[in-house]
């Protein structure tokens, strides 16, 4: 791929990830509001939480976790961290150690390392989604 297209990805994936990013912050804040939060009369209104002293519980964590879309969501989410993440290392080291021979180690790296955690993380959102735990 043209290194042109892939920063591009790059920028497109630091856009993705500030908007599912402050959808989750959002989500969070939704889930476990207190007094001092602006969600917490929403919330209450609709009685969209189970809160007590703030106190955010398994079972509702665990009901977001269960749900397609948000596991969805969730991938999405990690798809375009790990793929930021590590085009941004491969970019970095890729400036520090020029050359083809060192930029081809680099990026097989990144991409062996990005693979691993996206597999593992992957299983996480998997096992949320079919009722097990981390």
């Amino acid at each position: 791929m043209r290194e042109s297209k892939v920063m591009f990805l790059q920028y497109m994936t630091g856009l993705l990830i500030l908007v599912f990013g402050s959808f989750h912050v959002l989500l969070i804040s939704f889930l476990a509001p207190t007094p001092d939060k602006i969600l917490y009369q929403y919330a209450n209104i609709a009685g969209g939480h189970t809160l007590i002293g703030g106190t955010l519980f398994y079972s509702t964590v665990k009901a977001v976790y269960s749900n397609l879309l948000w596991g969805s969501f969730f991938e999405l989410l990690l798809t375009f961290l790990i793929y930021h993440i590590f085009n941004g290392f491969r970019i970095i080291l890729s400036e520090q150690f020029p050359g083809s021979k060192s930029e081809k180690v680099i990026t097989y790296s990144m991409l062996i390392i990005g693979l691993i955690i996206y597999i593992y993380g992957s299983r996480t959102i998997v096992l949320m989604l079919t009722g097990g735990g981390l």
